[in-house]
């Protein structure tokens, strides 16, 4: 009798499962942007697809495959290095946008489903979200909201797929780029408002002052002779000629502690700090430069680009 109800369970888990792929295949679709193999896309909007940049390698016109088997022309509407998201623009997709999943379905140990299409027939794998990870900096240096780590067999056609709750609708945009060729996946929570700026402006804006920096311990003298609050400070080892830092007059060698009033220990502290600077807005640096502290007002500049420097 056991036998029968565990068979009857394990029955009705793949019928729910493959009702799941079948539900959101039919919006996923193939994009023909890179050589080999194509990589997936999720139809996110209406006339709107979602996908992982690093997959998508041109700027022009880009072939997507529908789920009918039909070809489509795409645009790109805009990229973000640090989220990896690119959003395409394709007027000829008639399909509805993706149904959505309960972002209850993205929690830890939650049953999920990978599904992407590599060419003209769907891909689809099995397994568990086996972390959720907040406050996620990758090498961009840009922070980001939550990363899902997951537990599932990395198919061709994986970055840029749908991630599916086992009950059906889509939790997120799969991207191996975040766990260096494993599985992870973006929610829906990070990748909407992405795609909002980037229908809106075609990037992320993300200021930027053109430093490198590293942490480094104040002796205890200087910190008693300048009154500060904390014995670690940022040195710059570098500056990126013409940008914000260059142009207010940051030197190499000098000591940032502070930024508006924030204490900087990490080079993510600046980062931080970088984030909230409105459009247009400065910054105040507290600086030590050869001892003797200084007031700097720094102008960030938009920039979207790869590497970790602030």
């Amino acid at each position: 009798m056991t036998s029968d109800k565990n068979t009857n369970t394990l029955t009705e888990l793949s019928s729910r499962l493959s009702a799941a792929v079948e539900q959101i295949g039919g919006h996923v679709v193939a994009i023909h942007a890179r050589r080999r193999i194509p990589s997936s896309g999720v139809i996110w909007r209406d006339g709107v697809i979602v996908s992982a940049s690093h997959t998508v390698r041109r700027d022009g016109d880009v072939r997507v495959k529908l789920s009918s088997g039909d070809d489509v022309v795409a645009q790109v509407a805009g990229r973000d290095a640090a989220t990896d998201l690119v959003v395409l623009r394709a007027a000829e997709v008639k399909s509805a946008p993706a149904p959505r999943a309960d972002a209850s379905a993205a929690q830890v140990g939650s049953l999920v489903l990978a599904v992407g299409r590599p060419g003209r027939n769907v891909t689809a794998s099995f397994g568990i979200v086996s972390a959720d990870i907040e406050g996620w900096r990758g090498d961009s240096g840009a922070r980001l909201d939550r990363v899902l780590r997951l537990d599932l067999t990395v198919y061709d056609g994986f970055s840029g797929g749908a991630l599916v709750a086992a009950s059906g609708g889509v939790i997120g945009i799969d991207n191996s780029a975040f766990a260096r060729g494993g599985a992870a996946a973006l929610p829906a929570s990070v990748v909407d408002p992405v795609v909002d700026e980037l229908l809106a402006r075609g990037h992320i804006r993300r200021p930027f002052i053109g430093v490198g920096v590293h942490p480094v311990a104040l002796g205890s003298a200087l910190v008693e002779r300048n009154n500060l609050t904390h014995d670690v400070g940022l040195v710059v080892v570098s500056i990126a000629e013409g940008e914000a830092a260059d142009a207010a007059g940051i030197l190499v060698g000098d000591l940032l502690i502070a930024v508006d009033g924030r204490a900087l220990a990490r080079p993510s502290d600046l980062l931080d700090a970088l984030s909230s600077v409105p459009e247009g807005g400065s910054l105040r640096a507290s600086v030590l430069r050869g001892g003797m502290p200084q007031e700097i007002t720094i102008e960030p500049r938009d920039r979207d680009r790869e590497g970790a420097a602030a």
